[in-house]
């Protein structure tokens, strides 16, 4: 992928969030293999704490997720939550990734995702998906660093 000013080359970093071992390390494999740069993390809390550190250009949240779960997760990164004193840690794309019967477009917007992505999933359907989301997020905001240019301080 280009940046705004189609220069670079970047590989867009993604967040992986869930406690389903097989789930995080089909995603973060096997997205990486498709061009992306895959951190992964196993709980909400584990989440809010990396995204005091760092941010990332897209984040796939297990709907499933236990402990704090997927919605309040969701509703923190977003600001939202009663917890999360209304600033928002993150604007950028945030999909949930579930198995389960559908999630409602509702439901989804209340919690402060954007889209959901239905098992199963196949790699070569979901990669260019996700390409498609980060390449519309980077155009709607083409003065925002990648993920991995404003972890290292740059502005590109």
């Amino acid at each position: 992928m280009s940046t705004a000013g189609g220069s670079t080359t970047q590989r867009p970093h993604l967040l992986v969030v869930s406690d389903d071992p097989e789930l995080r390390t089909f995603l973060t494999e096997g997205l990486l293999y498709a061009g992306f740069w895959t951190s992964a993390v196993a709980s909400a809390i584990q989440t809010l704490e990396v995204f005091r550190l760092r941010s990332f250009d897209l984040v796939l949240v297990d709907a499933a997720l236990a402990g704090l779960g997927a919605g309040e997760l969701v509703r923190r990164l977003r600001g939202r939550s009663s917890r999360a004193a209304g600033v928002p840690r993150t604007d950028i794309p945030i999909l949930l990734v579930t198995d389960e019967a559908p999630l409602d477009g509702g439901t989804v917007a209340a919690f402060g995702a954007d889209d959901v992505l239905r098992a199963p999933l196949a790699l070569e359907e979901l990669a260019p998906r996700l390409f498609e989301i980060v390449a519309a997020w980077r155009n709607a905001h083409p003065d925002r660093p990648w993920a991995d240019v404003a972890a290292l301080g740059g502005s590109r």
